[in-house]
């Protein structure tokens, strides 16, 4: 596949999953409100989170300087993975999971652009789970896990002899 038709391909799924990454962020700020939370059915409620911080709050917020820097990190990772599709071909899990995580990473960071901060908004504290997640975010865990996939079970699809086709064998 050419370099041309892998990044359009790439554009196309980051495209339509960042589509839907924003269009359930836009939903959620426009009919939520702050901190107060929607029960659903099953094990997921519906909690509008501005958060500032970075996943599981892990990095200290530090006003602007944490905004520009986890925007700037989303930036360097989307690009380093375009990149990586865009310089040689991949498995179609690899391709998929840069499209999952280019997106998930794009998402966020249209919003700390926007906001100040990512908009979260599924809530699964009842299972024990305590942060507040969105659509980006599942997008990345699922680009993670389809990298992972790709990682140890991949080599199978790569390392498998090539075959000659039958019809450029001399006939019987």
């Amino acid at each position: 596949m050419s370099r041309r038709v892998r990044s359009g391909l790439l554009l196309a799924a980051v495209f339509v999953l960042l589509t839907v990454d924003q269009m359930t962020k836009l939903w959620a700020y426009s009919a939520l409100t702050a901190s107060s939370s929607i029960s659903l059915p099953g094990p997921v409620d519906l909690t509008l989170v501005f958060n500032r911080s970075n996943a599981f709050g892990l990095m200290p917020v530090f006003g602007e300087v944490t905004r520009w820097m986890l925007v700037g990190l989303n930036v360097a990772v989307a690009s380093a993975l375009a990149y990586l599709v865009w310089s040689r071909e991949q498995t179609r899990a690899a391709f998929l999971a840069c499209a999952f995580i280019i997106a998930g990473g794009i998402g966020n960071a249209i919003d700390r652009m926007w906001l100040g901060a990512v908009i979260d908004m599924f809530d699964a504290s009842e299972v024990g789970f305590n942060w507040v997640f969105n659509v980006a975010d599942v997008f990345i865990d699922i680009g993670i896990g389809l990298w992972l996939l790709h990682t140890f079970l991949g080599n199978a699809e790569r390392d498998q002899p090539k075959t000659a086709s039958t019809s450029h064998q001399p006939q019987a």
